[in-house]
């Protein structure tokens, strides 16, 4: 039921969105303006604010066991993805974007400021255990995974790590377990700043729908097959596995954002990158599986006994 009502405040900011882009108050240029705001600044900030503040903290055994859950779930991801594309029998040239978008969803757009919504930002520091592989997977994995074979393939550097993201987990792991606690005119500030996320992001995602071509999408069948496997089927057979194990609601939560979101936008810029025949299969399979998220991220989480 949480889930669900977060879905539909997310459903709200999107349609908004749809209207600021309607009206011409969100348009090509200042949208990605805006997404660089969100990403540099809004995102970053949502990270710290899990662990800038007093609340409850979470260490020793119950730490590892979620550092071992996030490389369980990750893991489980990366060999769904291998399956996937094989199942739905796509050609080998997009063997690689249908495993990335498997694999890499919108966990942190999405799933950071849905756990903030539901659980508070306490919860915070479980996301940012599953962020942290997240971007090393994303970073080294992706890359590879995306470029065609037969072409010499562009190695993984420890610098490809250096991002406004990745900074921002680093530094919360280590004000968390140092211990330190910020002015309050700063954690204040943090953490309004991090509140932004949530409305910029949805609304953003929002404004960029009109754009999709819908009518070829649904009635793309294999398309259709894999929003199935990707954003219905694969999560709640994980989480069913995994509720057997880990009783942690929030934990299981955490999981199911890292599993049942959409697939990752950064993905399309990926692909456009590292193998252009596949760019469209990467707008077309963000978009479809981000318009179906209202409805099967509650439906997973309902079907796995989450919230």
């Amino acid at each position: 039921m949480m889930v669900f009502r977060q879905m539909l405040i997310f459903l709200c900011l999107m349609l908004l969105g749809i209207y600021a882009r309607r009206k011409g108050m969100l348009d090509e240029h200042n949208q990605k303006q805006i997404s660089s705001l969100v990403v540099n600044i809004a995102y970053p900030a949502i990270i710290l604010s899990g662990v800038s503040g007093d609340g409850v903290r979470v260490e020793g055994e119950e730490l590892i066991f979620a550092y071992c859950v996030a490389i369980a779930v990750l893991l489980t991801a990366v060999a769904l993805g291998q399956i996937a594309p094989r199942i739905l029998g796509y050609e080998r040239k997009y063997h690689g974007i249908v495993n990335t978008m498997v694999v890499f969803t919108n966990i942190g757009f999405m799933g950071m400021p849905m756990i903030h919504g539901i659980y508070g930002a306490d919860a915070l520091i479980y996301m940012t255990v599953f962020l942290i592989h997240f971007n090393v997977l994303f970073y080294s994995y992706a890359i590879q995974t995306m470029q065609p074979e037969g072409e010499e393939k562009k190695r993984f550097r420890l610098r490809d790590l250096m991002n406004v993201g990745m900074g921002a987990c680093v530094l919360s792991i280590i004000i968390y377990f140092s211990g330190i606690r910020l002015p309050y005119v700063l954690n204040a500030t943090i953490q309004m700043v991090g509140g932004l996320t949530a409305p910029l992001a949805m609304m953003l995602i929002g404004a960029s729908l009109p754009d999709i071509p819908w009518k070829s999408l649904i009635t793309n069948g294999r398309l259709i097959a894999f929003v199935l496997l990707k954003m219905l089927v694969f999560p709640t057979l994980v989480l069913l596995a995994l509720g057997q194990f880990v009783h942690h609601q929030v934990l299981l939560a955490v999981a199911l954002c890292a599993l049942a979101t959409p697939s990752g936008n950064m993905l399309a810029m990926l692909a456009a990158i590292y193998n252009k025949d596949s760019f469209l299969l990467a707008t077309e399979g963000i978009s479809l599986t981000t318009a179906v998220s209202v409805i099967t991220m509650p439906l997973v989480a309902f079907l796995a006994g989450i919230g």
